[in-house]
């Protein structure tokens, strides 16, 4: 009786470290997004229409 509940609480510690292991990649994920999005934002913000097409060489 021991060795069977040893081995269904064993399986369900496995379950359980399963599912948070999927929990962190998960979370981890969408850091990895929120950081692309904001090096995408970052790059987007010193671009403006009409930047560097006219050049004053008497400046």
């Amino acid at each position: 009786m021991n060795c069977t509940l040893a081995a269904q609480q064993a399986a369900l510690a496995t379950e359980i470290a399963f599912a948070v292991e999927a929990k962190r990649q998960d979370a981890l994920e969408a850091q990895g997004d929120a950081a692309v999005s904001l090096i995408k934002a970052a790059a987007n913000v010193g671009k403006s229409t009409g930047a560097g097409e006219v050049f004053d060489a008497q400046a």
